[in-house]
């Protein structure tokens, strides 16, 4: 037997794939928040714990956590993918928006020195229709607002991770960012005969950085104690901006009611070439573990999203805090290496996470609670099927909206046993 070493096989992988990662769609209003809604929040096997970092694996590479690379054993390969039923609810109806797609694709290495890694995942995503009326100037008519979004951002990254100590190692990640929204604004005033329709978009591109390091203390009796910081400092995206005005004649759109159009000269008022700032993150991580038996952590993260501002978006009733999470989760293995029951061999895994989004609409702050389920399921060597649930809330009955939903997600943890030539004599 000879285990596949040539990594350009590797790349033409993730090459080859990474034609799924394309659009990802929301229709939550909440994705107004900053760079959109985060499709991204780590792997399956992390999430269903909670989106604890602190459960490190030598088989399986956690994306958020470039650090655990350098605890790789063997080459990782990774695929995830969800599914999403929303029901969005209001004081005047009730709507529900499924979605689905792959979530990442990412390759792990491990060398006698170091650990490498690299992959592409869907990062996030805009999709909301709002609608808003109100008087308008002294003449008691009313001004219609539509305005509706689409589009993503999507991220190619390349990792590394370092031992540097004998319980100490780093990582680095380096992520550029690319992808698309677009927008559309309707206002229509009330005994006016034409409304004003607003068609533009946003190209956006950048790097951005995260570092985490790992400290694992080895304790009495298989005991281990992992602490994990991870940073993400500051920075800006570039936002290509381009709009055009249209008249409109109905008080629907289409393209029979569209009129005259001009292209708005953005670059006269310093809007063509505009930057997204990127807020500065941290995430504290803390988790104790009895080797094949059990892990419990706690994990705090925090950003600094309060001065974040769309300047080429012109936003009504929306600002922004400080944001924060605390998330608890773990896992049970009943029998690591029970050979009469596969069931007990099962990491079973759990988690809750309480966040503070940064959002706020109309004076309302934004909260999230999620519940998370999950297995990690033996299918051959070292590789893994992880299946999780997620049940949560955003907003409550004090909103204007209000967010159920459910999602189900799917992660291959693959190893090199399923990549081997079998050479027969």
């Amino acid at each position: 037997m000879k285990v596949i070493k040539n990594y350009s096989q590797i790349l033409l992988f993730v090459l080859s794939t990474s034609f799924v990662v394309s659009q990802t769609n929301t229709g939550s209003p909440y994705s107004l928040n900053e760079l959109g809604e985060i499709n991204f929040l780590g792997n399956v096997s992390n999430l269903s714990m909670g989106g604890i970092d602190s459960a490190i694996d030598s088989i399986e590479f956690n994306i958020n956590n470039p650090s655990s690379l350098a605890k790789l054993k063997t080459t990782n390969y990774l695929i995830g993918t969800f599914y999403k039923s929303t029901g969005i609810s209001n004081v005047n109806s009730t709507d529900n928006i499924n979605t689905a797609n792959i979530n990442y694709i990412a390759v792990g290495i491990p060398t006698k020195r170091f650990g490498f890694g690299f992959g592409v995942l869907p990062y996030s995503s805009v999709g909301f229709n709002l609608q808003s009326t109100d008087e308008y100037n002294t003449a008691n008519s009313i001004n219609s607002r539509l305005f509706g979004a689409d589009g993503n951002i999507n991220r190619a990254f390349v990792s590394i991770g370092l031992p540097l100590l004998k319980y100490l190692s780093l990582g680095a990640s380096a992520n550029y960012n690319f992808g698309k929204f677009n927008y559309e604004k309707f206002n229509l005033i009330e005994n006016v005969n034409y409304g004003i329709f607003s068609n533009s978009s946003s190209e956006i591109s950048g790097f951005t950085y995260n570092f985490s390091s790992n400290l694992s203390i080895p304790l009495k009796n298989d005991f281990k104690l992992n602490l994990v910081y991870s940073y993400y400092p500051d920075g800006d995206l570039d936002s290509f901006n381009i709009e055009s005005l249209y008249t409109s004649n109905t008080s629907s759109i289409t393209l029979e009611s569209l009129g005259d159009f001009v292209d708005v000269d953005l670059n006269s008022r310093g809007l063509e070439n505009t930057k997204l700032p990127v807020p500065k993150k941290s995430i504290y991580s803390l988790g104790l573990e009895k080797k094949n038996s059990w892990f419990i952590g706690f994990q705090y993260e925090s950003k600094l999203s309060s001065n974040f501002e769309n300047v080429f978006l012109d936003t009504q009733n929306v600002s922004y805090r400080d944001a924060n999470s605390l998330s608890i989760g773990g896992y049970i293995i009943p029998d690591s290496l029970s050979l009469t029951s596969y069931w007990k061999r099962v990491k079973y895994r759990f988690g809750i996470k309480n966040e503070k989004k940064s959002i706020i609409v109309n004076n309302l702050p934004i909260n999230h609670f999620s519940l998370n389920l999950g297995l990690g399921l033996p299918i051959a060597g070292l590789s893994k099927a992880n299946l999780g649930l997620e049940i949560g809330k955003v907003g409550d009955n004090n909103s204007l909206v209000k967010e159920n939903y459910f999602a189900l997600r799917l992660g291959l943890s693959l190893n090199d046993v399923w990549f081997i030539k079998r050479k027969y004599n």
